[in-house]
């Protein structure tokens, strides 16, 4: 993918002995059909298993340090790995796709973002964007995030990896689409809170010294006791807050920094006449002497019982403004097969009154383990109202025929599935049996 950049160091790279070996072994045994492999080999089985042979062309292509930091966050994994060919460019920053893992309920992407115009990325940039399937516009999935893996200053490249655990099985060729809109290198975060509590010090219905600005908005001076506990260099801080001349809830906010970009929001939690709190923005702002004075109109001494919290949060960057731009990844999957296991288990709601759910299914493959519900069972019988049920309590136990009994981490899940993944891929050909709330189900029936 950057050959141009790394050509050079590329030819001083020998690739390790003991992993070529290996990985020549595990094709000629696949070819000769004298080994097989934990994966249930399709038309595409054999490109898989050598995953680890198209890694070391392909990653390394990407730099040294990508190669080693997808490996060290595959593991074991690495076999299911498969190659994405996958690349877009917008305002002088490249994507490119590297690798993928899916089972149809788990998904890793690994991909680069590099800027080739200037030094706008590092090791702490943040991504915003959005995940499709382009075959229906939706996201099947529960939930997913990036983070980054690793920043490679000479190539000015970042590696991130892209995890997703799905609420429905993806079939097989699916194609996913990353959507991003956003980069932002730099990115540092700090917040800060205030006490409303008058025994505390806290804020209280007296009204502050205030002053009025030339175009005539009231706002807080700053109280010396906030700048003295605030003396110690925080890059943001609050410098007074409380109720203004105005009779309005003022907050004033001092950055300490030099930024390249900001952005501050100001907030304060308030109780509904249910005693539920809700977040409000102090939305009108005013510069004022280098600080910035942010009011909640509306809201005065009299209503301060219901106020519970104040809260002032700054993202800022050092390095660039946010770069915004249209990048688009399509990303093929290659399905690891899973079993899907009938079941019929009937599972104790959170309430006891509430009766039983119904488990459908399980789905088994090298990489995790799925519990599905069966949907109609959730609902209260002449009610609309669904069964509570916490499938994540349901610790599921693996049994393996050489009497090792493993038990998967639990990665996501919602009212009527839940997904564990194992620490290391499982040969289904060995599994005998899964317990979930003390019921054993067969799996070995050949």
């Amino acid at each position: 993918m950057f050959e141009h950049d790394y050509r050079n160091e590329f030819d001083a790279i020998t690739p390790d002995r003991a992993l070529v070996e290996r990985t020549r072994g595990r094709m000629r045994a696949v070819l000769s059909g004298g080994e097989r492999s934990p994966r249930r080999l399709t038309r595409r089985g054999i490109i898989a298993v050598a995953a680890a042979a198209a890694l070391t062309v392909t990653a390394l292509a990407a730099g040294p340090t990508i190669w080693q930091a997808i490996q060290n966050d595959l593991g074991s994994r690495a076999p299911y790995d498969t190659e994405v060919k996958a690349a877009c460019e917008d305002q002088g920053i490249r994507l490119e796709g590297v690798q993928a893992l899916a089972d149809g309920r788990m998904v890793r992407v690994y991909f680069t973002a590099r800027d080739l115009n200037g030094n706008r990325l590092d090791e702490t940039t943040q991504i915003r964007g959005t995940l499709i399937r382009t075959d229906r516009n939706i996201w099947p999935y529960g939930s997913y995030s990036v983070r980054q893996l690793s920043y490679d200053p000479d190539s000015r490249t970042c590696l991130f990896v892209l995890t997703a655990t799905g609420r429905e099985n993806v079939p097989e060729d699916a194609t996913l689409c990353l959507d991003v809109e956003r980069l932002l290198g730099g990115y540092q975060s700090v917040s800060q809170r205030i006490s409303t509590s008058s025994e505390h010090g806290g804020i209280t219905e007296e009204l502050l010294p205030s002053t009025r600005t030339q175009e005539g908005s009231t706002v807080l001076l700053p109280q010396p006791e906030l700048e003295s506990a605030n003396a110690a260099g925080a890059p943001f801080s609050i410098v007074a807050a409380g109720f203004a001349a105005d009779g309005n809830l003022h907050v004033r906010v001092r950055p300490a920094i030099r930024t390249a970009w900001q952005n501050i929001v100001v907030s304060a939690t308030i109780l509904k006449d249910d005693g539920a709190g809700v977040g409000h923005d102090l939305g009108k702002v005013t510069p004022i002497d280098g600080d910035l004075d942010y009011c909640l109109e509306g809201f005065g001494p009299e209503q301060l019982s219901r106020l519970t919290m104040i809260e002032m949060t700054a993202d800022y960057s050092r390095l660039s403004e946010p770069v915004e731009g249209d990048w688009s990844l399509e990303i093929p999957l290659q399905i690891v097969e899973a079993e899907h296991i009938p079941v019929s288990l009937a599972l104790p709601a959170d309430q006891v009154s509430d009766g039983t759910v119904m488990a459908q299914r399980l789905e088994l493959s090298p990489l995790s383990l799925t519990l599905v519900c069966d949907q109609d069972t959730m609902y209260l019988e002449e009610e609309t109202r669904l069964r509570s049920v916490t499938l994540e309590k349901f610790i599921p136990e693996v049994l393996l025929k050489n009497g090792t009994t493993l038990t998967p981490t639990y990665a996501d899940g919602n009212s009527w599935w839940a997904t564990w993944t194992f620490d290391q891929p499982i040969d289904l050909d060995q599994v005998v049996s899964i317990t979930i709330n003390e019921q054993t189900i067969p799996v070995d029936k050949r």
